[in-house]
């Protein structure tokens, strides 16, 4: 059975320099029933107002993807790296034993917008890494990171596959799914519909249990897609390594 999860019932942090929207638990939303998928434990939707920044602050054991969906994004971090990210750029900050960084909204005139993940790695510390890549716009499904070697995509300590959709309006796709993973996907853009039901902007969605997702955009679309093996949905990550 399908299970939907509508835009208007995430959480959300509001701020006079930020809009957030959490999928699971973040910051001051807590709800036992979305804490995750697998290990995927962050997965918000922000908007930085002009000239907005989050200050310097540090993580451990996380390996942090975000994509730019509009705006240019600044970042610095204590490795020594800055950039700058524009529409469509994504970056992976693997936090290792320790990192400190800072995001920062870069123009002082325009809104600024990026979709924040974080996924638990298999083991922690090692040291702290970052990349950032941008994906063909014209491709309609792009592998962005995955656990297994890929010359394209980030390389995760985790086994789950997190890909890029984009459709043009009226486009159709089948995406098959490997045996024994579940898949859940987050709308970003667009229009899509997946087993007769229609997601907006916002919206997520696991589909039922399958060898395949078939994908119809009633607008040219964004989505991100999230494959993760079942028993790691459905148990514990450990993380004792």
């Amino acid at each position: 059975m399908d299970k939907f999860f509508k835009a208007k019932e995430r959480g959300s942090t509001q701020l006079p320099w930020l809009s957030s929207y959490h999928s699971f638990s973040f910051n001051h939303y807590y709800d036992p029933a979305h804490m995750g998928f697998g290990p995927l434990r962050v997965l918000n939707e922000d908007h930085v107002a002009p000239g907005g920044k989050f200050d310097t602050h540090g993580h451990q054991s996380a390996q942090i993807i975000s994509l730019v969906t509009y705006g240019t994004m600044y970042h610095e971090d204590s490795s020594g790296h800055t950039s700058l990210l524009q529409p469509g750029d994504y970056q992976l900050m693997n936090a290792g034993s320790g990192i400190t960084h800072s995001e920062a909204n870069a123009k002082g005139n325009e809104p600024m917008g990026f979709i924040l993940l974080w996924v638990l790695p298999r083991h922690h510390g090692g040291l702290p890494n970052y990349q950032y890549k941008r994906f063909e716009e014209s491709a309609p499904l792009q592998l962005v990171a995955s656990g297994a070697p890929d010359a394209q995509a980030f390389l995760l300590d985790q086994d789950i596959h997190i890909w890029q959709l984009r459709l043009a309006n009226g486009g159709e796709l089948l995406h098959p799914l490997q045996t024994g993973w579940i898949r859940r996907l987050q709308l970003i853009e667009g229009s899509l519909t997946i087993d007769h039901q229609t997601l907006g902007p916002g919206d997520g969605m696991i589909p039922a249990p399958g060898n395949a997702t078939e994908y119809l955009a009633g607008q040219d679309s964004l989505a991100l897609v999230f494959d993760v093996p079942q028993h790691l949905y459905q148990g514990h990550i450990d993380e004792t390594h």
